[in-house]
């Protein structure tokens, strides 16, 4: 759609430019005047004209043919706080915790409180 637009835009831009690059008076040369002073051709000395459709022209092909590319969409994931698990080791033998009973026959069994 980007490049359609440039497109269309260039184009009006010489359809323009062109009515206006083209009233001229003819073949060139010195028209008539008076006293030694005359008018000399439209086509002889117009270069900016040209040099100007031209840029334009040659701006659009460019705007037209440069591949647009699109960045990608940056996803943050935002990592859930989880408050640190409060465990105590529970002896079942002696039906105590960890620290007021120092060792224990059988495994120690951690408990979340």
């Amino acid at each position: 759609m980007k490049r359609l637009t440039i497109l269309c835009a260039g184009f009006l831009a010489v359809v323009l430019a062109v009515p206006a690059h083209a009233h001229g008076a003819g073949r060139g040369g010195w028209h008539g005047g008076h006293g030694g002073y005359g008018h000399r051709g439209a086509w002889s000395n117009n270069w900016v004209g040209p040099v100007l459709g031209a840029a334009i022209v040659g701006s659009v092909i460019y705007a037209a043919s440069t591949p647009s590319y699109a960045m990608p969409q940056q996803v943050v994931v935002q990592q859930q706080y989880l408050p640190p698990s409060r465990v105590a080791y529970f002896c079942p033998t002696s039906q105590q915790y960890y620290p007021n009973v120092p060792t224990c026959q059988v495994p120690w069994q951690p408990m979340n409180y």
